[in-house]
């Protein structure tokens, strides 16, 4: 599991005073960036390769609310993987009590960037994923 920090900043807020819902999402993204970079996956060069790994599905489900200023702590962890796509779930907390505020799943594939078919991950950045996967699912039974 990835877990990174965010401080919520004026502009994410409504105008009740709470976070867009849209937030949540991008959140979700933050983390998946920040859980590929750690697991050795550089996403520019697989785009150099011409691999893409576009959202096929996302769900969020909106708990307790996300006001100006909380931290937050946005868990991320890989659930499902394959040369063709990789799963995540995500949890999103008020870093100060562990209220849980959110929970999420996002479901990418790989594609070919110049034809948009599925394309299957390359041995190397395959292999470098199932390391960090396997490392995960280890530490969370």
């Amino acid at each position: 599991m990835v877990t990174i920090i965010e401080k919520v900043r004026f502009y994410e807020t409504d105008m009740m005073g709470i976070v867009h819902h849209s937030n949540h999402i991008r959140w979700f993204e933050c983390g998946r960036c920040e859980y590929l970079r750690q697991a050795g996956i550089d996403l520019f060069e697989l785009m150099d390769r011409g691999i893409l790994f576009p959202i096929k599905n996302v769900s969020c489900e909106y708990i307790n609310p996300i006001n100006y200023a909380d931290t937050i702590a946005i868990e991320t962890r890989l659930t499902r993987l394959s040369k063709a796509q990789m799963m995540y779930s995500y949890r999103i907390l008020r870093q100060d009590n562990g209220l849980l505020l959110a929970t999420g799943t996002t479901q990418n594939v790989f594609t070919r960037k110049s034809t948009g078919t599925v394309a299957r991950l390359d041995d190397i950045h395959y292999e470098k994923l199932k390391a960090w996967y396997e490392q995960d699912k280890g530490l969370a039974q």
